[in-house]
């Protein structure tokens, strides 16, 4: 039996869908990490209903289900993302493949995969987007959803959840777990609000619990950042300036979580400089259970007879200063500085340009920021910053690369945040590990410039020395 095709025309249609092929070739973006949505179209007299897991812009699935013929159907269908814009107008499209019958299938039956799209001008306005499972995207087999909405963690009761997925699926166990944690949270506030005093003794006994299991890491244990952005540089200030705010407050919000102290360090503005990075670092008193954070943001290059394959930093806040040694750092020589620290976990990112006396490469290539996060398994965030021992050091372009950027932030910096997002997820493993991440954070950034038709290779390069 073969599903008939969900055409609806839509009369006044007015982009030509057809130039959409040539750009999915170009321009695959990113969106969120673990974000579930919920999307429902009718066509052809049928209601379909999606379930939308958006891990990265290679990685998403949905299960859709409908009723046909007196029999209810969920098919699992999986998405890769492309944004762009032309003339002014901003294009997000996620492109199915691969659909497979979850229940019972009639043979020869089949499900042509539906595709989605949006379109606007100006700021993202969370307008209805537009689905087809026309593989040559006919305008006239184009039709606009009926709801597209996303889906909040109390919402994944048993009852919910078994309209898309089987009781003995993995990703059914780990969507009610979601919601367990998630009520367990709410309870938690809710009784807090209700009984201060209470609410402390809680806390205690939480605290000491946490300690009781992590307590060989957690006691005395404290997180340093350590940020180095360039935020008065005239061509990419704006893009580091966002990348220092997106990292000071995830590593804050992580410290948080993970029940240890937070102390931050930055460097930008008119004390972007060699002496004062040199300064603050000397001045940090490190103990043997702390966490170490080392991150940069601005123009990076190499000498041209430099051996080293991790960047000088470009220690200049202005094009009219004179480059010398004295204004460039190496990247290497942090990495030095922090191994007679003896903290136990270090983790040293660069995010610049790795070229002969090179520049950050500014694209106005956009995709849809990241928006809200499903949130993280906290067993999963301490096994990566509570468990583990020894160092990282990742820069985001390989010898002779440059490193690129827009309004969002940089492709490493965002790669690597949607890299550590997914890793701590639900919907990932039991045990996360950081060669996961910066595995992920390479191929997320690969894919990024793979999809920006001005940007040229820009493969990261990391070391990994970490073991739990």
């Amino acid at each position: 039996m073969q599903i008939s095709m969900k055409t609806i025309s839509k009369s006044g249609f007015r982009w030509g869908l057809l130039g959409i092929f040539f750009w999915l070739s170009l321009t695959f973006q990113t969106a969120w990490a673990q974000t579930l949505y919920e999307v429902t179209f009718q066509a052809a007299r049928v209601t379909y209903k999606g379930f939308l897991v958006y891990f990265n812009e290679e990685d998403a699935y949905m299960r859709v289900g409908y009723t046909y013929q007196g029999t209810y159907h969920v098919v699992d269908v999986k998405y890769k993302s492309s944004s762009y814009q032309e003339d002014g107008t901003n294009f997000f499209v996620m492109i199915g493949s691969n659909p497979t019958y979850i229940t019972s299938a009639s043979r020869g039956m089949t499900y042509n995969p539906d595709h989605f799209f949006w379109f606007w001008e100006g700021d993202y306005n969370n307008q209805l987007p537009y689905v087809t499972d026309d593989p040559d995207f006919n305008e006239n087999n184009v039709i606009q959803t009926k709801s597209y909405r996303e889906v909040d963690a109390k919402e994944l009761t048993p009852t919910y959840l078994r309209q898309f997925f089987r009781t003995d699926e993995r990703q059914y166990k780990a969507l009610l777990r979601m919601n367990s944690e998630n009520n367990a949270t709410l309870a938690q506030n809710n009784s807090s609000q209700n009984n201060n005093n209470s609410s402390q003794n809680t806390n205690q006994n939480s605290s000491n619990s946490s300690n009781n299991s992590n307590s060989s890491n957690t006691q005395k244990a404290k997180m340093h950042l350590v940020l180095v952005v360039n935020t008065d540089i005239a061509d990419i200030g704006q893009s580091c300036k966002v990348d220092g705010t997106i990292m000071e407050t995830e590593f804050r919000e992580i410290a948080k979580a993970i029940g240890i102290s937070f102390q931050k360090y930055t460097i930008s503005g008119q004390n972007f400089t060699r002496s004062k990075v040199e300064s603050t670092l000397q001045g940090i008193q490190v103990g043997r259970n702390d966490i170490i954070v080392f991150y940069y943001s601005g123009h990076g290059f190499r000498w041209s007879n430099q051996t080293d394959r991790y960047p000088q930093f470009d220690m200049r806040s202005s094009d009219y200063t004179r480059l010398t040694e004295q204004t460039a750092l190496p990247f290497s020589s942090i990495d030095q500085f922090f191994a007679t620290k003896g903290a136990r976990l270090t983790l040293l990112l660069a995010d610049c340009c790795n070229s002969d006396v090179g520049r950050n490469q500014y694209t106005s290539t956009t995709f849809m920021a990241s928006r809200s996060y499903q949130g993280a398994e906290i067993s999963k965030l301490k096994k990566l910053f509570l468990e583990a021992r020894g160092k990282l050091i990742m820069s985001g372009s390989a010898p002779g690369e440059y490193a690129w950027c827009n309004v969002n932030g940089g492709f490493f910096t965002l790669s690597f945040m949607q890299a550590l997002k997914e890793e701590i997820g639900y919907m990932r493993g039991e045990n996360p590990n950081w060669y996961n991440i910066v595995k992920n954070t390479q191929n997320n950034t690969k894919y990024k410039i793979n999809s920006c038709a001005t940007c040229k290779p820009q493969n990261p390069i990391a070391e990994v020395k970490i073991s739990n």
